[in-house]
């Protein structure tokens, strides 16, 4: 009996320790399938963010070669323009000078102060030598500041006699007068604020344009 005893209390520290033992695998595959869960989801996130990365890259790319073709196509614009003499400005057609109104004439005048002559006297030179088929246009700029003790009426007024008054030294110098335009354009076109008064002193200036006739004719 005694050993029958033993028997059973033998049979049921093994089955509990199989259950423990089973108990503890059951355990240690559930952890182990939430791990596996869990690294699926991480290298999932993993693959979003690779494919997110290849977008942005593929982007950027587009992005650089867009820019590259823009630099490329400014640096042909740039290698197009041709080179101008010192103190013009290339414009479309020709090109520009603009003289400072202040150093061609006295103040709320229109005739040209003699030490302005050599330097229209160069830009002649440049004309002949440079541009020889070019028109020529002159248009006179002032300031916003209104006529108050000179005798003309305004300043389109003073302005388009400032350009008639380069226009003529122009043609007593050599340019053919059939090629010769003048205009005034008033305080219209201010390149400066006429709140300062380094501003107003850019705005009162003569643009002399040399421009290739099939301008003009375009525009009509």
């Amino acid at each position: 009996m005694a050993k029958y005893v033993r028997g059973m209390m033998l049979a049921a520290v093994i089955g509990m320790v199989v259950m423990t033992v089973g108990c503890g695998e059951n355990e240690e595959m559930a952890m182990l399938r939430q791990n596996y869960q869990q690294a699926q989801g991480d290298l999932d996130n993993c693959h979003d963010q690779l494919a997110q990365m290849r977008n942005d890259r593929d982007r950027w790319h587009d992005q650089y070669l867009a820019a590259r073709a823009e630099n490329d196509a400014l640096r042909g614009e740039l290698a197009a323009v041709p080179e101008v003499p010192e103190g013009w400005t290339a414009v479309p057609g020709g090109a520009m000078i603009a003289l400072d109104a202040e150093f061609l004439f006295n103040s709320g005048m229109a005739v040209l102060r003699k030490e302005a002559i050599p330097k229209i006297d160069e830009v002649v030179a440049t004309i002949q030598s440079t541009y020889p088929d070019k028109e020529v246009m002159v248009y006179g700029h002032t300031d916003a500041d209104p006529i108050k003790k000179s005798k003309w009426k305004d300043n389109w007024e003073l302005s388009s006699q400032r350009a008639l008054t380069v226009v003529r030294q122009l043609l007593d110098s050599g340019i053919t007068g059939g090629k010769l335009v003048s205009a005034g354009c008033g305080e219209f076109q201010p390149i400066a604020s006429n709140d300062t008064k380094e501003g107003r002193q850019q705005n009162r200036r003569v643009e002399i344009y040399v421009l290739d006739p099939s301008v003009k004719k375009a525009s009509r």
